[in-house]
């Protein structure tokens, strides 16, 4: 498994539940600015919070770690981390007077 940081903005999370209804699978789109590239990621059942951070901040430029993994010759990408970075940019550029 590796391990990625990148900058990227989340274009919109969703969520459905597995066929026999005894899980949730959630995944996320996102966008990197750099070479215009847009993926999806998987976000675990123990990654919830990141999931609910990403809903509520979505088209927002962010920082977020991945997990690169291959299961039975299939890749997968696991957004592990997410920190959006807009708000505090925003907010250290501006003095509060």
């Amino acid at each position: 498994m590796s391990k990625f940081v990148a900058t990227c903005v989340v274009m919109g999370v969703k969520a459905r539940p597995s066929q026999d209804g005894t899980r949730t699978f959630r995944n996320a789109v996102l966008y990197f600015e750099e070479d215009t590239t847009t993926l999806e990621a998987n976000i675990s059942e123990d990654h919830e919070a990141l999931y609910k951070q990403m809903e509520a901040n979505k088209m927002k430029v962010a920082q977020i770690t991945v997990n690169l993994r291959e299961f039975k010759g299939q890749r997968f990408i696991d957004v592990t981390g997410y920190q959006p970075i807009g708000a505090a940019a925003a907010s250290h550029g501006h003095p509060s007077k």
